[in-house]
């Protein structure tokens, strides 16, 4: 709209309809944010993917936001929460942060500054309610301000959590924010992550989200959603943070490229760096089973089988009980080490041994290489006696693998110069997590977390080199 003009009341209504009609055009039209480096109010001229996530915030009720840092989003969110009061009258917003003062910076100093700001045919009759926690409109829509102990007693039809990886409380909130969700109200998280906690709250409804295991609807944001972002400037991060830290840790944390390296834990301790997986890395989402997959709920395809193509089969099996870790396997095609297909759930030994077989067949008689623990022995032994399945020796040559102290370590040396070479590729979003997580000095996931995946995928890899040395011997044979 053009500032210096002065609207006819016809032109007003119209403009408030349009505001009322679009939370996008409210913003760009007549929002305005303090620039810290200019020390001044100016407009607020959103960028594409801004534009993009005020949209998706509007669609969807729970919404997840996994962030590289100052991209603008708390101002996104706070003018949406003031488009909500003035647009939905009796809308209640509770803004939450660490402290009570940071939330109350939010609301007094943000909020209030947005709105006075507006021309005053989209402003309320009145404030009715103005101190630093409490904000009321005449048109009875309030916001309040909480640090995430506080704001048990109300019921909201917004709450926006702020830096929410970083809210020590977080869980409690999530509860206390309970009955604004179920009575159909909104919540949004939006943080950068704190790469000290790998496994907080924000982070496990960030991965739920994406897996859809949940109601929440995620968005991430990388380093380059700020337009004057570019590569000059990244790998200007990238040298200073190795020069202070010998990593590249903290630019994960604070400029994500992906949230795979936002959501992985510090690589200092792991045995693989998240860079080398990330390189491997590309994300894919499985869709319905194709035709002739057999009929498993948890499997997930990436590549259905080709003609003539070798696989193997990787397998961590688990006791199948409710309190027992999943059992899991990895399809890899042994030449290129693609990652065509996952399952992971409760099964007992000889129903996973079973959902192997009939996995296995579907990909061209794929050959197994099982892991030789406890319930490994039951699998295996079914495997000999009811499927036709090669069942690959291990390090030890005997069937299976031996996953004692030297067995791991083989098992994961591989696997590290596999990622390194560039030699794999990964498509599950949830291996991915739990590879990075493996730890260097245990070769295991941290205590309570799960690395069935992990260890599928490796078996998988070692199972490659052992089924080419069986190719090759074959046809050397032949030729003899």
């Amino acid at each position: 709209m053009d500032a210096g003009r002065q609207l006819t009341p016809e032109e007003q209504g119209q403009e408030w309809a349009r505001c009322e009609a679009s939370p996008i055009y409210f913003v760009r039209e007549y929002c305005w944010i303090l620039n810290v480096n200019e020390e001044a109010w100016v407009p607020f001229e959103l960028w594409p993917a801004q534009a993009w996530s005020l949209a998706q915030m509007h669609r969807h009720r729970q919404i997840v936001i996994l962030k590289a840092r100052q991209l603008g989003f708390t101002w996104l969110t706070l003018c949406y929460s003031l488009w909500l009061m003035l647009f939905r009258a009796t809308a209640a917003v509770g803004i939450f942060s660490r402290i009570e003062t940071d939330a109350q910076e939010l609301l007094d100093v943000r909020i209030k500054g947005i709105y006075k700001r507006l021309p005053g045919f989209l402003q309320a009759r009145a404030v009715v309610a103005d101190n630093k926690s409490r904000w009321e409109l005449s048109n009875g829509s309030v916001a309040m301000a909480f640090a995430t102990t506080g704001g048990r007693q109300y019921t909201f039809s917004l709450v926006m959590v702020d830096e929410a990886d970083h809210q020590p409380d977080l869980n409690k909130l999530m509860l206390a924010a309970k009955p604004t969700v179920d009575a159909g109200g909104r919540m949004m998280l939006l943080s950068s992550v704190d790469k000290s906690a790998p496994e907080s709250q924000f982070k496990q409804i960030y991965r739920a989200a994406k897996l859809g295991q949940n109601s929440w609807h995620p968005i991430f944001l990388p380093w380059y959603a700020r337009p004057e972002r570019n590569q000059e400037w990244y790998l200007t991060q990238q040298r200073d943070a190795l020069a202070a830290t010998g990593s590249l840790d903290d630019v994960q944390q604070e400029y994500p490229a992906t949230d795979t390296e936002a959501l992985a834990p510090r690589s200092l301790d792991k045995r693989i760096p998240g860079m080398w997986i990330e390189q491997c890395y590309e994300e894919r989402t499985p869709g319905p089973l194709p035709d002739g997959a057999p009929a498993l709920d948890q499997l997930a395809v990436y590549v259905p089988p080709q003609p003539e193509r070798l696989y193997v089969i990787g397998a961590d099996p688990a006791e199948g009980n409710p309190n027992s870790d999943d059992s899991a396997f990895a399809v890899l095609d042994v030449e290129s080490g693609d990652e065509v297909a996952m399952l992971a759930g409760k099964y007992e030994p000889s129903t996973f041994a079973a959902h192997i077989d009939a996995v296995g067949r579907w990909y061209n008689g794929a050959a197994v290489m099982p892991e030789r623990n406890n319930h490994g022995h039951a699998v295996i032994l079914w495997l000999r006696e009811h499927s036709r399945l090669t069942v690959l020796a291990g390090h030890d040559n005997k069937l299976g693998w031996n996953s004692n102290a030297l067995g791991k370590s083989i098992m994961y040396n591989d696997l590290a110069d596999a990622f390194r070479n560039e030699d794999v590729t990964l498509h599950s979003f949830a291996t991915y997590q739990q590879i990075a997580s493996i730890e260097g000095s245990t070769l295991r996931a941290p205590e309570g977390q799960m690395d069935d995946r992990a260890d599928a995928f490796a078996l998988a890899n070692v199972g490659r080199a052992t089924a080419k040395s069986r190719v090759n011997r074959t046809a050397r044979s032949r030729q003899g």
